[in-house]
């Protein structure tokens, strides 16, 4: 029994050492790969030293004359070109002045300026009510920012309305965004 467990140990020794491959032979294919590589980069570069560009483009170049034009701006904007197939109302001030709020919901708002600048939101509030029928306009703090916002809207549509004229005047980044808004009497 000494003879067979003594052969069968004999036997796993060789069966593990035959099985197994020295570091030599297992990465032999990987330096021949990279060997190869090597010489024809070596190749590829020589040869590419060697290319002359001899081709001359001058002849096919163009020169291009652009005419001057004077360009005229003008100094005022009539804002009743610009809302093209809106009518636009006289608004009585004096009624907006004494409005009580009776009620705040759930409504849209365009908002015209995001800043961390006060006096800059308070110029662009004071540049959008002289120059716009408009007049709810707001400068709401939401820390750490100031928003300059415009109309109370309970319909989405009047709100993409307003917007839709204030691009038209030239504030491109106005949005219409959900806002608590006030019902006035």
């Amino acid at each position: 029994m000494k003879y067979i467990i003594f052969f069968f140990c004999i036997l796993n020794i060789f069966i593990i050492y035959s099985c197994s491959a020295s570091t030599d032979s297992r990465y032999a294919d990987d330096k021949n790969k990279n060997e190869v590589e090597k010489e024809l980069k070596k190749e590829t570069d020589s040869s590419v030293k060697n290319i002359v560009e001899d081709f001359d483009f001058t002849p096919y170049r163009t020169k291009l004359e652009i005419p001057e034009k004077e360009i005229s701006i003008p100094t005022t904007i009539d804002y009743s070109e610009i809302w093209y197939q809106y009518e636009e109302s006289e608004v009585d001030t004096s009624s907006q002045i004494n409005r009580k709020i009776i009620d705040k919901v759930n409504g849209y708002r365009v908002l015209i300026l995001t800043t961390d600048n006060l006096e800059e939101a308070n110029n662009m509030r004071s540049e959008i009510y002289f120059n716009t029928t408009q007049k709810d306009v707001y400068v709401i703090f939401d820390p750490p920012f100031y928003k300059v916002m415009i109309g109370d809207f309970i319909n989405y549509p009047d709100a993409n309305e307003l917007n839709f004229k204030m691009r038209q005047l030239g504030y491109n980044t106005c949005r219409v965004v959900n806002e608590t808004i006030n019902i006035f009497e």
